[in-house]
């Protein structure tokens, strides 16, 4: 992977860091701590060829009755994973910081999980 790459990832980690601390997620959050604990392993394998990054962050349950599942991609960003009942086919969405602290906190509206539930019309040919 180019050095270029690696340091997108690493700068995107910073940026979700800092957009955590400054929404009111604690440096000994399990969600900052993964994320930290992800960007440390980037720093520690400079010039090493190694695979493109997401973990999950949090998964909620119970939302009427859907699932949502928070993601972090090193190059994309935060990501989200709805399910309007378990077993349902996935709709996945990038989404903003504030979206994924809400997640996060346990503080999705129903309005929002809604929101993220609902496929993007198909824009090809």
């Amino acid at each position: 992977m180019g050095c270029g790459v690696w340091w997108s990832q690493v700068k995107e980690l910073d940026r979700a860091l800092k957009s955590l601390r400054k929404l009111g997620i604690d440096e000994l959050d399990p969600s900052y701590g993964a994320l930290s604990g992800l960007r440390s392993k980037l720093l520690a394998q400079v010039g090493i060829k190694f695979p493109r990054t997401v973990i999950q962050i949090a998964k909620l349950f119970g939302l009427s009755p859907g699932i949502i599942t928070l993601w972090h991609d090193v190059e994309s960003g935060w990501m989200s994973e709805a399910r309007t009942k378990p077993g349902a086919p996935p709709v996945y969405k990038a989404i903003s910081d504030e979206v994924a602290v809400a997640i996060i906190k346990n503080e999705l509206t129903h309005d929002q999980f809604m929101s993220l539930s609902i496929p993007d019309d198909y824009i090809g040919e």
